[in-house]
């Protein structure tokens, strides 16, 4: 999927690829059950799951939040992290405005090291946002307002 990226993006979160029903339907985060949209809207007190893809995505811009993955292409096995092979990483080194970038989940932070990230951006690493990252909803809107602060 194409990044949603501006000129003004400081703020960068990355997942490794989309999911099976995001990638049917072209739009980051587009399986229900995963919880990005609900984090990010506990980070800015805003019911972005209550809102249509468009507005969602408006918001995120006026907040500088841009989204894209670590992996350009890849082989993979429905949505499973754990089956991503031949992958091919995306290139950052042309994302000037960004400042910093958040990996959601341990294997876009495996991957982002070989994406040609510019110098000086900062790095970090939120628990997945994936149904399949079994942890109680506090504690990882907890550690997400940790990283990405907006």
């Amino acid at each position: 999927m194409e990044p949603i990226i501006d000129k003004n993006t400081t703020l960068l979160i990355v997942g490794t690829f989309p999911s099976q029903i995001s990638r049917e339907i072209g739009q980051y985060y587009g399986n229900p059950r995963n919880q990005f949209w609900k984090l990010l809207g506990g980070i800015l007190d805003t019911d972005l799951q209550a809102m249509d893809y468009k507005d969602r995505i408006k918001v995120l811009q006026n907040h500088n939040v841009g989204l894209w993955d670590t992996l350009e292409s890849c082989q993979i096995t429905g949505s499973s992290d754990w089956s991503i092979r031949d992958e091919v990483y995306n290139d950052f080194s042309h994302l000037t405005s960004i400042k910093k970038i958040v990996c959601n989940g341990s294997k876009a932070m495996k991957f982002i090291k070989s994406c040609n990230v510019p110098e000086g951006v900062s790095i970090s690493l939120v628990p997945s946002s994936s149904p399949a990252r079994a942890m109680i909803f506090s504690e990882k809107l907890n550690e997400w307002e940790k990283e990405v602060i907006i």
